[in-house]
């Protein structure tokens, strides 16, 4: 059965001061496996083991991105589940990455990376066919437009043209009634 330890203890076990371990835990939180809240968060017995490296690498005179570094190699690195809400989170301790669980990661990369590709010149040819699409409609539209303007104006000639027909015929009836009228009145003949 795992042992969780406190703060205190750890600092106990590792010889190392008490605010330093709160530092380290702080600092290096992604290599520490706990549970509890944060008053009575406890950390796996495991902790120690990284802490006395983290110590022992700051005495050799790294910083902090070297130390995460050399962690990486040495330690499993937490994996923290961003779908379970605070609550839900209380009393749940984080999972360790494992080396297996990292080459499984980065295969997953590589898998999304690939299909972001085939996403990408997808997204391209489909971006194609619709400016294509949308050249072809405005076209269409315009032809039809041109067609629809032609046959009004082909329809304004032809009413123009009956107009002047009618207008022709009222104008020669007119005219053949004004003679009528004149003849009755004089009553000459052509």
């Amino acid at each position: 059965m795992k042992e969780w330890l406190t703060i205190a203890e750890l600092a106990e076990r590792t010889a190392i001061p008490e605010p330093s371990v709160r530092r380290y835990l702080k600092i290096f939180s992604d290599f520490f496996t706990y549970k509890g809240g944060s008053r009575g968060k406890r950390f796996e017995e495991t902790a120690a083991k990284v802490l006395i490296r983290i110590k022992q690498l700051y005495d050799e005179g790294y910083q902090k991105e070297g130390i995460i570094g050399f962690l990486r190699k040495e330690f499993p690195m937490i994996i923290s589940d961003d779908n379970v809400t605070d609550s839900e989170n209380k009393d749940a301790t984080p999972t360790l990455a494992t080396v297996e669980d990292m080459e499984e990661i980065k295969q997953a990369l590589a898998e999304q990376r690939e299909f972001n590709k085939q996403q990408q010149e997808f997204n391209k040819v489909l971006i194609q066919k619709l400016s294509e699409q949308e050249s072809y409609i405005k076209e269409s539209l315009q032809k039809r437009d041109q067609q629809l303007i032609e046959s009004m104006r082909q329809g304004l000639k032809e009413q123009q043209a009956v107009s002047e027909m009618i207008a022709a015929s009222v104008q020669e009836k007119k005219a053949s009634t004004k003679r009528s009228f004149w003849q009755r009145l004089f009553g000459k003949g052509d």
